[in-house]
This record gives structure tokens, sequence and C-alpha cells, in this order.
């Protein structure tokens, strides 16, 4: 999977209740269990999600952080954390996940936005314990915790190429796990109610610009690879958050030069919910190319479609990018003629 920045889109934190079945025992403001003493490593991510109403404990008021979270257990957390709508759907995606069982349409909105998937006999397995490799692999997709390219991890037990191998790259690469020890990830293991909620804690605490940095190399070194000796060639600076566009001498015009692709191949706008000019208000993911994104671009910068490519030297554009979770990040692109 590439790299990209996740579509906010309603991803905003929601309350809701991790469900068992059961009836949660605490409102969303005085949550306390029994069992989760300040001694317990995972204390503070537990009372976080369960203060937001994400997870609850039991009627006897327990947590019981030492029991194994489920799949559908799993699944419903997920789409309470992430805000995910979900639909009433008249039938599951799979043959074991009854339609009306408690967590089918959260299983479906997982299913819908990519982020998990059943077995390859077609069930879901949702009274299945969750494994870590599992764990990894849907964090990996829920947050767009992908390492744009290969890292070389410490943990033995994962081997190269396997079906969760990137995932588990992108949780160490983001620091959502250092693994089950020093050179073990365990990704038989199965994971933990309070160990979940530490996973889940760390990878919403990864900013989008963080992953922004991480996808924004490989996407210059694929645009320069797709359009070799073409009119522009980029650079990219992520200390400043700054792309460099060199305009190779050319008698083409911003019409016939591609130049959108600067925008849409190195700044994945229609990848993200809110991205604005600097000092602007109009929100260009809104806008699709047809409809004018790429035309408010050129003006924003002070260009005319029809203009000589090379008359972009010297200007730059500010794009203010909102993550999923409310943070803010930006990236300017400057343009310069190539020195003959």
């Amino acid at each position: 999977m590439k790299p990209s920045i996740k579509k906010a889109a309603g991803l905003a934190l929601a309350t809701a209740v991790l469900t068992t079945g059961l009836v949660p025992t605490a409102s969303a403001q005085s949550a306390s269990f029994t069992d989760v003493p300040k001694t317990n490593v995972h204390y503070d991510n537990i009372y976080n999600l369960a203060n937001r109403d994400i997870i609850s404990g039991y009627p006897d008021g327990t947590y019981q952080p030492a029991k194994n979270l489920t799949r559908a257990e799993a699944a419903v957390l997920l789409v309470k954390a992430l805000g995910l709508k979900t639909e009433d759907h008249r039938r599951s995606f799979f043959p074991d996940v009854k339609q009306d069982s408690w967590y089918m349409d959260d299983i479906n909105a997982l299913v819908q936005n990519e982020i998990i998937s059943g077995y390859e006999n077609g069930n879901f397995g949702p009274n299945d314990n969750l494994t870590r490799a599992q764990m990894a692999t849907i964090l990996a997709n829920a947050y767009e915790l992908y390492a744009a390219s290969e890292i070389d991890i410490p943990f033995t037990d994962v081997q190269a190429g396997a079906w969760y191998d990137e995932a588990v790259q992108g949780l160490y690469r983001f620091d959502v796990t250092a693994g089950a020890s020093a050179t073990k990830f365990a990704p038989k293991a199965l994971v933990r109610r309070d160990e979940m909620a530490s996973f889940v804690v760390n990878a919403e605490k990864v900013f989008e610009e963080e992953k922004a940095e991480e996808w924004m190399a490989t996407r210059v070194s694929e645009y320069n690879n797709t359009n070799p000796g073409d009119v522009y060639t980029a650079t990219v600076d992520t200390d400043q958050n700054l792309i460099h566009v060199t305009i190779a001498p050319t008698d083409r015009n911003l019409e016939s030069s591609d130049m959108y692709e600067v925008f849409y191949t190195l700044l994945p706008i229609e990848q993200t919910e809110e991205v604005y000019v600097k000092g602007q208000t109009v929100n260009v993911a809104e806008l699709t190319r047809g409809d004018g994104s790429f035309f408010y671009i050129l003006d924003q910068l002070g260009a005319e479609f029809e203009a000589d490519a090379n008359e972009l030297s010297g200007k730059y554009i500010t794009l203010v990018f909102k993550g999923a979770y409310g943070e803010e990040f930006e990236y300017t692109v400057t343009f310069i003629n190539e020195t003959p």
C-alpha cells in the first residue's frame, strides 16, 4: 500500500463504547475500573479511551485488562475511535457474521473503508481472538501508518514479505509499538484489552505531518521517474516543508506542460479532506480538476493557463493541510527556471 494522507471525512473522534454485549458501567466523565491500578503501564491510555466513551468495562466495575480482545470487539473499537459512520445493512459481508449481531455494521464499515478483511475461506471470525499481526494490519490501514520505503526492524520473528510485514514496519517506524521484546514482535500472540488501548492511542498520536514527511520524498521520486526529461523536476526538503520545482527551458504553456501533476502527484490534494491556499478560505480539496481547483491554484499563483511555463519562475504557493484530528501543516511549492 502506498502511503498517503488519509481522508479526514468522518474521522473526528466520536463518543461510543467498545461493547461485549454488556451495559457500560461508567459515564464518559467518571470512568473507574477496580482492576486497573495506576501501576498498569496502560493505565493512562485505558482511561483516555474510557473517558471518551470509546471503551467500557463490565457491570461488576472491572475492565478485565488481561482478557484477550476478539476481532469483533476490535472492529467496534476502531469504528468508534475513528468516528466512522455505520449504516444499517441488509446483509453481512461474511457468512459467519449474523445480520442481527451487535458488530455487523461496524465490521461492514471497516471493510468498506478497506481497513479490515476476512480469512481466505471467506469468513471473518468475529469471535476469534485478535492476533498482534492482525492488530498491526488493521491499525496501519486505519491510521495510514505505512513507511514510505522498507526499513530495518529488529524483530527476528517477522519474516520479510509476510502479509503483515509492511504493517509492522509502519507501527515500528511511527513508534506505535516497540515489539513484545527488543527482538520479537510475536505476530501470533494475542492482544489483550489493555494493550489494545495503548496501540490505538499511540496510533492517534502520530501527526499527519509526520506521515506526510514519510511519503513526500517517495512521491517526489515517483514523480521524477514518471516524467523523465519533462518540463518539471522536483526536489523536496522535509525539514523546511518545501518542494522546489525546476522548470526546463521550454516553449510549452501551462496547459500543455502537465503542470497540474505538480500539485496532484506531489501534493495529493484530492486525497485530503481539507487543504487551503495559505491566507485563503476556499477548500481546494472540494474542487475537482474539472471544477476549477487547478485554475484556482493558478489564479493564486498569478498565472494564466495559456502562459509560457517558464513564466512561473520566481513564484511560490503555500498549501495548508488539515489532518484527520485537527492538526494543521503546510507545504510550499516554489518554481525557478533551470540555469542554462
